[in-house]
């Protein structure tokens, strides 16, 4: 591989001789079994959900849907170079739909394009069904899986990172903070947190799972537990109305929080904005978007603090585009990192690194474990902190024996 990567090098230096065509894309869909009762109150896990059969259901006290699974959906781009891009969509529910997407969609319109034209194939796939009003959700989030594949691409015929084709990075060690704790009770919970501690961990989000003054019950006992300088967040799923948030954000206020995640409704621009007003603690939204046009107008009214993109849904290209967003409107960056596998961990991995404004990359320990079970190599974790994968294009590489079992199309 790498002689025909250095001939095709060659031929780059200069005017281009020829371009790296794509020749073939492939999508999986991937559903991995899991310890529902140990994986509850984590990320992508928050709450208990709702008896029944199927693997589709709903939480037990609001209505949104969730997998008793960790399902994702993993994107294969192959090139006439003999060079091969890993990428993925969040895809927690329904990766086929992703896949279809992908197969019926995407894939025509990129057979035999240049693989290292990132943003001229961006544009391309967004502008193929913009009129019709397909700009968000399943289709961005298969757009996001090839956009990474193809940065990977470009990276492995750079034979560079990532993150160095994004500019450098500014940090090796990225902050990371701990994505709900684990447990049946509040002691038990309380309990996992202060063992994170001891392993260099000293932020923590909490989900609300119940209601919201049990919520508070356990950032209270966790504060007196892990002392005054651990940082807490509260996500609070997007369940409360306009009054309560302001009323439990003042709670949060007093308790010197870090943050309020998903407070409202998503699509509420004003109602963020009047929230964010009237409350101290800096409100947090964006892993439900996935473009700078669906951002735009928090950004205009004052109605994120936070910004929390998912690199999953954004893909390399426009999330770095999110990101410059918010530094434009002077507002850090926590990287949204919930259900996935290797790839989608690594491409945020790289973003993060690459931005001046990074406040925390989301670390759920438990899933992460399940991804490196499916790698060659293990992802950079240490003390309180991740880092970046170490080798050219994403870093890591995919063991297509072990993920076999777990494809369902």
């Amino acid at each position: 591989m790498h002689a025909v990567v250095s001939e095709w090098r060659r031929d780059f230096n200069g005017a281009i001789a020829r371009t790296m065509k794509i020749t073939k894309v492939s999508a999986f869909a991937i559903k991995i079994p899991r310890d529902l009762t140990e994986a509850r109150g984590t990320a992508g896990s928050p709450a208990p959900l709702q008896a029944g059969t199927s693997d589709y259901r709903f939480a037990a006290t609001y209505q949104t849907l969730y997998s008793t699974k960790i399902e994702t959906a993993l994107i294969k781009i192959e090139t006439d170079a003999g060079l091969i891009g890993w990428g993925e969509a969040q895809s927690p529910v329904a990766p086929e739909v992703v896949c279809t997407i992908v197969k019926t969609i995407l894939a025509p319109i990129l057979l035999g394009e240049d693989a290292m034209a990132h943003e001229r194939l961006w544009s391309r796939m967004y502008n193929a069904m913009r009129v019709r009003g397909h700009i968000g959700s399943f289709l961005l989030d298969a757009m996001a899986g090839i956009d990474t594949a193809l940065w990977d691409i470009r990276g492995k015929a750079l034979r560079a990172r990532v993150c160095d084709l994004l500019g450098g990075p500014f940090a090796d060690n990225l902050p990371a903070y701990i994505s709900g704790l684990s447990g049946a009770n509040d002691e038990a919970r309380i309990a996992r947190a202060a063992e994170y501690q001891q392993r260099g961990y000293n932020a923590f989000k909490l989900f609300m799972d119940g209601e919201a003054i049990e919520l508070l019950q356990l950032h209270d006992g966790l504060r007196e537990r892990l002392g005054g300088n651990a940082k807490l967040m509260l996500d609070v799923l997007w369940r409360m109305e306009q009054a309560e948030a302001v009323q439990f954000g003042r709670e949060l206020d007093a308790r010197k929080a870090t943050w309020l995640e998903a407070p409202l409704k998503p699509e509420d621009v004003k109602g963020h904005a009047r929230l964010a007003a009237s409350i101290d603690t800096p409100v947090a939204i964006g892993e439900c978007w996935r473009t700078r046009w669906e951002m735009k107008p928090f950004f205009e009214a004052g109605a994120v603090e936070i910004l929390q993109p998912d690199i999953g849904r954004s893909g390399i290209t426009e999330g770095m585009k999110l990101c410059a967003l918010a530094e434009l409107y002077n507002v850090p960056v926590a990287f949204h990192v919930s259900i996935g596998l290797g790839v989608q961990i690594a491409a945020a991995l790289h973003v993060a690194a690459s931005i001046p404004n990074l406040m925390y990359v989301e670390c759920n320990p438990k899933v992460w474990q399940v991804a490196e079970t499916l790698l060659k190599t293990s992802l950079p974790v240490a003390a309180g902190v991740v880092g970046i994968p170490d080798s050219d294009g994403l870093g890591i590489e995919i063991d297509e024996e072990k993920l076999r079992p777990f494809i369902i199309n």
